[in-house]
């Protein structure tokens, strides 16, 4: 290790790594091993380090290796340093007379045993303390008898402080008979991580306590795999044993030395270019300088000793470290590093095992070296304009996709994803041998390949997505040159040039990032595909959005929120659904599947619309608008005033209807009234000296609270800890919390009517002092109703007084210190520009939404009516959070409001908003509902109005094809557009004959806003902007009011699918986990037209099938879908969708369909229509898909029963496919038709011959 400064043996230095101390011991020159747990003089020497530095989060011993001990390890010896250096402290303890050989032994034991045997010193003074109160019971002296008591008092504080010391409470079940000197318990607590000096990384090397093996293997020779059981944790631990942690001390010696030699020379930029030259280069150096060393050194060495530290060598230097081992296991399919950097293990999903930890700790200096190299290799950026880095890393024996993520996106620090492919590329007899699909799915896939059909691989993230369009390769014939189109190389085109194809990789500029050196974006890069002649085309996966501050409703854990959408970042999602318009038009919660962040734009737009509402965009985000009755994205700048926006005029509720809140969560600085019984249970479930210790009553004990002269309530938190530690479950209904004097509220408290009603006073006219509640209100009716809610809710009688300020006023004084708390908690606010709505409030019922609104209105709110301008009812408030909140309430209800800004008529120049809405409908319901104290309102009869809001346009042929128009509604040809709630009286009207695509759009839960104004805002510093995702409907609701947002992404795909006419064979990979879903991403995120859409012939699907407990999964291909020509909106209601196979969850298998068995397929039999002998005879077409079935089949039969998988691999498999066409041609040419009984005959007796030769050759 190399110190910073000069560092002696016995010496230190504290670095630091973020906030916290790493401790740097130099321990060379020590006779010992420095083990805390084995050696004691190790354990004092550390708990003199400890002393002088007791912050220490980390300590590392260097001598050869590096042994370090973890956070958790350290800190049960800092409180044994920090007691240690307490003790000694005490003069009178150490200033007394020498000649006292109680106070000597004390010395002894606090100065000495303490620092190396914690352990042994608490046996020894708990002996010491025994022994003591023995001999003060037998003693009648009473002046001996008093010193007695002395040294009693003296072993008692130490005693007592030495059993709260978590060493020793952690040792407690193991010092039974314990004797001084034995190190046993010490090793289940202290178990150093343990690493070469040459290298950063630290490995586990130890087998936690209670494994039990799995399974064990070879990575290499000198290289060993175990998989282990873990008690309590799902996850198997995956346990290397790199070569590097099996040499000799002689061999670590050698290998320091020559790193400090090769350190010296730094790579350059351009080395890095040819890394595989460079690694040679560096490889030759070092087998050079191992081979001089030794010889200096006097250490014999054999050549192949000389190589294997060479190549470790190399994997230290210009390499990747134990990354490299890792990814030379076959059975490693994913590994993720996690920031920060060193303080998590490296995980791994594993072949066999799923998701495993590993014995692997990468420290902070290895991932920023990795950093470093894969910017150089990759010639991208990685840094704060650019947090996302996509590339690839080739290593003697692997190859991994990478992808890395760093600040300010991951706020702890740099974080690393590999993906490991095969060395060959995929086949489909490879997929059969894992029962990926079937013979004669591999068969029909074979022949899709042949009759040049446009196909998309679809599947979830691990489905084997890019694995399988690999395999798609390898069907294609030779003959014909391949074209990929990647972002990241992951297709096996080296594999694939190597064993003779005509293939020309292009690599194009990622999506995740600003652009590289000289990087070319994807749709260019097809553009120019397109120019370089007659080829086959495969595109490989090729990876806009509203401003940080622009809040989005979440609903997390069931609770409503509107945060930031940046306030997203680095939060986990596992728990968060967000309201989205689903296809049906209808407004429901879904599942939040992923967070985007993109990189910082400089130029933004205010959209602006008539109801108030308003979001900030980037120019390419979508939103929603509407024409000829179909809702569909449009890019913000192509947004102009009057252009139609879609909202919500519904949001979902009661999918958290509370009936109680446990006041015991929510209010921790208050005490609980009626404790005794549940307490008396856990005094005697665990004693009361554990319950006093627990509830840390430094005075007296658990008893406190029961004592008549002194009694008190307990602590919430108290309570709550005695209540979680011995799992009892208190009877809520017969607890109260109190504060002081204060009065009492239910610790089970109600969530109803009521309650939600009193709420609504408070927002509208109350406010909170430290210890009661205010609400002002002059209208008899009011003070009446919140004088009774007062007396049932929280039994209080009020106290009622007159003020008068602007004017007489009742003021109605509710003193409860809790409920202030609980108000507090809520979120309520103080003041009248404080004051929102509590989040719980949106996802109750609708009566309960209902009831809250009835007291706010009564409050701030009113209802106007007239002949002249009909019926309006507005909210008025100070707070501009309170009226969006409102706004977003009342669309929970199914009312759409209007929210408007006005100067303030009064003493204050604080601007007054109005939440107003008009419409009759929302009217009716509201009154229909909501108990307007103070008015009796009359709703007035009033005609339709001929506003622009909510009405829906078309194009007078759209509407008479979805409808017919009786005498009643022929007035509708002379317009372009109608009132949505008009245009569903039309469609419920039984003689219109209405068809269900227009009665899907009139009775959708969306509402038809227009835009009044878009700002352009151009920023002089860019400001990163987000994005959401949500499985299949990919829209989610934000801004001011509520508005309907979309996410966007690449074209790159599908670009490739609309000119596949060109090529012979277009494929690519898409995410998606149903056909439909693939349409939905491709047409509406995508937002490639429906008719490009059809450029797609057909849709493979790949998806994981999880096990019944969770644990377990396996790849299977589930659906072969093809995608007709002849619907024009929607295929999965026009059927565009036939499904040629479909998997079968008994069989756990893809079996065909009637479709496919029948031979109704268009696609197969356009193949059909270009092949003489094919046309018109199906059962040629299904002969031959069978044939190709039958030799996948022969192919993996021959290849299990002579144990030679390599008969399974690309090689073989593209021979096999080329005799095949081969075979066809001759056996066509000689008899004038493809005879299959035949071709198979002499293609089985070929590759009898060529599984014998390869037998011989091997």
């Amino acid at each position: 290790m190399l110190f910073t400064r000069k560092t002696p043996p016995g010496g230190y230095e504290i670095e630091k790594e973020g906030n916290l101390d790493i401790l740097r011991i130099n321990y060379e020159g020590n006779l010992r091993v420095p083990s805390i747990e084995n050696d004691p003089s190790c354990m004092a020497f550390t708990v003199d380090k400890l002393v002088e530095v007791p912050s220490a989060s980390r300590i590392i011993f260097h001598q050869r290796r590096n042994y370090t001990y973890d956070f958790n390890q350290v800190q049960l010896l800092v409180e044994v340093a920090n007691f240690y250096n307490h003790l000694i402290k005490q003069k009178k303890l150490f200033l007394a007379r020498g000649d006292d050989p109680f106070l000597s032994n004390i010395k002894s034991l606090v100065l000495t045993l303490l620092k190396s045997d914690p352990l042994g010193a608490f046996v020894e003074i708990k002996r010491l303390l025994r022994e003591e109160k023995i001999n003060l019971k037998k003693e009648t002296r009473s002046a001996v008898a008093a010193a007695m008591q002395a040294r009693i008092n003296v072993l008692q504080n130490i005693y007592s402080s030495l059993e709260k010391i978590r060493l020793i409470i952690m040792a407690r079940p193991y010092l039974d008979g314990y004797t001084i000197g034995d190190r046993s318990v010490y090793k289940k607590f202290f178990r150093p991580m343990i690493s070469p000096d040459f290298m950063f990384t630290k490995l586990m090397g130890r087998i936690p306590l209670h494994a039990d093996e799995m399974d064990a293997y070879k990575i290499d020779k000198n290289t060993e795999v175990k998989i282990f059981t873990i008690p309590g944790n799902l996850k198997y631990l995956y346990h290397l044993t790199p070569p590097e942690f099996k040499l000799s001390e002689d061999q670590y010696e050698l290998l320091d030395l020559a790193k400090n030699v090769l350190a010296e020379h730094k790579p350059t930029e351009e080395e890095f270019i040819d890394p595989d030259r460079m690694r040679q280069t560096f490889y030759n150096i070092g087998t050079d300088l191992i081979q001089e060393l030794s010889e200096h050194k006097n250490i014999g060495l054999s050549l192949r000793e000389i190589k294997e530290l060479a190549n470790i060598l190399v994997r230290y230097t210009v390499g990747f470290g134990l990354i490299e081992v890792l990814l030379k296991d076959k059975k490693v399919q994913d590994i993720t590093i996690n920031g920060p950097i060193g303080q998590t293990p490296i995980f791994l999903v594993h072949q066999d095992f799923d998701d495993c930890l590993t014995n692997i700790y990468p420290a902070r200096e290895d991932g920023d070296g990795w950093a470093t190299k894969f910017r150089l290799l990759s010639g991208r950026p990685l840094d704060e304009a650019n947090p996302v880095l996509d590339t690839e890393l080739i290593v003697p024996g692997a190859k991994a996709r990478v992808a890395i993520i760093g600040n300010p996106l991951n706020p702890w620090g740099l974080g690393y994803a590999f993906r490991r492919h095969r060395d060959k590329p995929w086949t489909l007899p490879l997929f059969m041998n894992n029962n990926m699909l079937s013979p004669l799915a591999a068969g029909l896939i074979s022949f899709l390949v042949d009759g040049s059909r446009t196909m998309l691989v679809a599947g979830t993230r691990s489905s084997g997505k890019t694995s399988l369009l690999g395999s798609v390769l390898v069907e294609i014939m030779k003959k014909y040159r391949l074209i990929t189109l990647e972002d990241t190389l992951e297709l096996p085109t080296e594999a694939l040039r190597n064993l003779g194809y005509n293939i020309q990789p292009m690599k194009v500029r990622s999506a995740l990032s600003l652009a590289g050196k000289g990087e070319t974006g994807s749709a260019e890069g097809i553009r120019t595909s397109l120019r370089m002649g007659d080829s086959s085309l495969i595109v490989g996966e090729i990876r806009s959005s509203i401003r940080g501050n622009e809040k989005v409703v979440i609903i997390e854990k069931g609770e409503t929120k509107r945060i930031p959408i940046k306030d997203l970042e680095n939060k986990d999602i596992n728990d968060i659904h967000v309201p989205v318009l689903d296809f049906n038009l209808k407004t429901k919660l879904v599942k939040l599947t992923g967070f985007v962040k993109h990189p910082k734009r400089k130029k933004l737009l205010r959209v602006k619309t008539r109801t108030g509402r308003e979001v900030t965009v980037t120019p390419d985000h979508s939103l929603f608008t509407s024409h000829n009755f179909r809702v569909y994205p449009i890019e913000c700048k192509d947004l102009k005033t009057g252009s139609k926006i879609v909202l919500p005029s519904k949001l979902p509720s009661g999918y958290n209807n509370i009936e109680y809140f446990n006041l015991l969560d929510l209010i921790q600085d208050a005490r609980v009234e009626n404790f005794e019984e549940p307490i008396k249970k856990v005094i005697s479930n665990i004693g009361w000296k554990k319950a006093t210790a627990i509830c840390n009553i430094k005075c007296g004990d658990i008893y406190n609270f029961y004592r008549r002269n002194q009694k008190t309530n307990m602590p919430i938190e108290s309570f709550n800890n005695l209540m979680q530690f011995t799992s009892i479950e208190p009877k809520l209904e017969e607890l109260n919390i109190k504060n002081g004097t204060s009065n009492t509220l239910k610790a089970l408290f109600p969530v109803n009517n009521d309650f939600c009603r009193f709420l609504g006073y408070f927002i509208s006219e109350g406010y909170f002092s430290e210890s009661s509640i205010k609400i002002s209100n002059n209208n008899k009716n009011i003070v009446s109703d919140i004088i009774s809610l007062s007396r049932a809710i929280f039994d209080v009688k009020p106290h009622v007084r007159e003020t008068k300020g602007l004017g007489k006023s009742k003021q109605i004084v509710i003193s409860n210190s809790p409920l202030v708390k609980l108000f507090k908690k809520l979120g309520c606010g103080r003041t009248s520009k404080e004051k929102r709505i509590p989040s719980f409030i949106f996802g109750l019922s609708n009566p309960k939404i209902f009831s809250f609104l009835s007291g706010l209105y009564a409050g701030d709110g009113n209802f106007t009516s007239s002949e002249s301008s009909g019926n309006a009812i507005r909210y008025y408030t100070t707070s501009f959070d309170l009226a969006d909140d409102l706004m977003y309430l009342l669309l929970h209800v199914g009312i759409v409001a209007r929210l408007a800004k006005k100067k303030s008529s009064g003493l204050s120049n604080n601007p007054i908003y109005v939440v107003e809405f008009k419409n009759r409908e929302f009217v009716k319901k509201f009154l229909d509902n909501v108990d307007f104290v103070k008015y009796s309102p009359e709703i007035v009869e009033k005609s339709a109005s001929h506003s622009n809001l909510n009405t829906a346009s078309y194009d007078i042929k759209d509407l008479e094809k979805h409808l017919k128009l009786t005498r009643d509604y022929r007035h509708l040809r002379k317009y372009s557009s109608c009132g949505k709630d008009f245009l569903k009286r039309i469609t419920s009207d039984k003689n219109t004959q209405s068809d269900d695509f227009i009665k899907t759009f009139a009775n959708g839960e969306f509402y038809l806003d227009e835009v009044k104004e878009i700002e352009e805002i151009n920023l002089e510093e860019g400001e990163y902007v987000y994005d959401l995702s949500v499985d299949h409907m990919q829209n989610f609701v934000g801004g001011t009011g509520g508005i309907l947002l979309h996410n966007t992404e690449a074209k790159a795909l599908y670009e490739a699918m609309r000119v596949g006419a060109l090529a012979n064979v277009v494929a690519g990979t898409i995410h998606g986990d149903s056909p439909y879903g693939v349409f939905d991403r491709v047409v509406n995120d995508l937002e490639v037209p429906k008719t490009s859409f059809k450029a797609t012939d057909i849709i493979v699907v790949a998806n994981p099938i999880k096990s019944p407990d969770g644990l377990h999964r396996w790849r299977r291909i589930t659906q072969i879908t093809e995608v007709r020509k002849h619907w024009q909106d929607d295929p999965l209601r026009e059927k565009g969708f036939v499904d040629l196979m479909r998997y079968d969850g008994k069989q756990d298998y893809i079996v065909p369909t009637d479709d496919l068995l029948n031979g109704d397929s268009d696609i197969l039999k356009g193949i059909a229509g270009n092949v003489k002998e094919w046309i018109g005879d199906w059962d040629a077409v299904w002969d031959n898909i069978l044939l190709r079935a039958k030799i996948k089949e022969t192919i993996v039969s021959y290849a299990n029963k002579s144990k030679n998988l390599d008969l399974l691999e690309a090689e073989s498999v593209i021979e096999s496919n080329d005799m095949f066409h081969r075979i066809s041609d001759s056996v066509r040419s000689e008899v004038g038709s493809l005879d299959n009984k035949r071709i198979y005959q002499e293609w089985e007796e070929w590759f009898r011959r060529y599984v014998r030769e390869k037998k011989g050759g091997t």
